[in-house]
């Protein structure tokens, strides 16, 4: 079958639930043939599939309910861009959120109001890009189509929308949550000795830290903007994607080995308890244990990205 036929097809059949593509897809194949002349050239297809129509508007036709609240012209577009601004605008605003309360209020309180911003600007941008389309349809801004227009076949690892914002939120969010809690000298983990609170990580180590967790916030966020403007993989992501893995394995691994990491207070306490020699001797081992599982990780998720990669670019030849 003709490539332009196939994305014509794909075009339209992708729109569809999943349950009906292969019914519709035989149809549709079946329709065009019947419409071309033997030996077909490029122009007669081309003529055929202009006839007949945007793959969009088709696919609505085919839909057994059909989706009105923006026509059919311009509903994918709608989706598209109300998905990706709205999610990227809930981020800003949660991080937002999350920032201004820092200085007042509980760790509670930072977060509830990171989420109250999201919420909040996903529902304005929401409301806006809807007013948008509707505005612009009403002026009869109409998008033309040609054949030509038509999207390539799939190819390559494809990676999920959901994934990549959720990325992204994640690598905003947990750094801002952690700075606040250390900017308040709330602890990550403590140990109760009578009526004192132990913490086992030095308050001096955790403030040093801070840049660090904001040079790997803004990492993480770069990483899965990529990740979700590519939306699959490739070289230039799994080269990426490599490096993060790399700086975030190393700057852990560097605070771990940092003397005064560990508290003089929990360090007393332990040693009280198992000795100093021996409590000496735990620390560096647990401190080479998760050295070891955090290099584990990180080369999992690097041949991860070259596996994908390598099936990406196979599939492309």
């Amino acid at each position: 079958m003709n490539e332009m036929i196939e994305r014509y097809i794909y075009d339209v059949t992708r729109r569809l639930p999943e349950n009906e593509r292969g019914e519709i897809k035989r149809e549709l194949e079946a329709s065009i043939t019947d419409m071309l002349p033997d030996n077909p050239s490029k122009q007669d297809i081309i003529d055929v599939l202009t006839k007949l129509g945007a793959p969009r508007i088709l696919a609505e036709r085919y839909r057994q309910k059909p989706q009105y609240l923006i026509s059919p012209a311009m509903f994918d577009n709608y989706i598209s861009v109300l998905k990706t601004v709205t999610a990227i605008v809930a981020v800003i605003c949660g991080c937002l959120g999350a920032v201004l309360a820092l200085s007042a209020g509980s760790i509670a309180k930072v977060i509830a109001s990171g989420i109250a911003m999201a919420f909040e600007g996903a529902l304005q941008t929401a409301l806006w890009i809807t007013i948008g389309f509707v505005i612009a349809e009403k002026c009869g801004y109409k998008q033309e189509w040609k054949p030509e227009d038509l999207p390539q076949l799939p190819t390559g690892i494809k990676i999920s929308r959901s994934s990549s914002i959720a990325g992204m939120i994640m690598s905003v969010f947990l750094p801002v949550l952690f700075i606040a809690m250390i900017i308040r000298e709330e602890s990550f983990f403590i140990f109760v000795r009578g009526a004192d609170i132990i913490t086992p990580i030095s308050q001096t180590a955790l403030e040093r830290f801070i840049p660090y967790l904001v040079i790997l916030g803004v990492l993480g966020l770069v990483v899965n903007s990529f990740r979700l403007y590519w939306a699959k993989w490739n070289v230039q992501l799994c080269v990426i994607n490599a490096i993060y893995n790399v700086v975030w394995a190393g700057v852990v691994i560097y605070a771990l080995n940092w003397p005064d990491l560990i508290s003089t207070e929990f360090l007393e306490y332990m040693a009280a308890i198992a000795g100093e020699a021996d409590i000496l001797r735990y620390i560096g081992t647990g401190a080479l244990t998760i050295s070891v599982v955090i290099i584990v990780i990180a080369a999992i998720e690097i041949s991860t990205g070259i596996r994908n990669t390598w099936k990406s670019v196979r599939k492309t030849t």
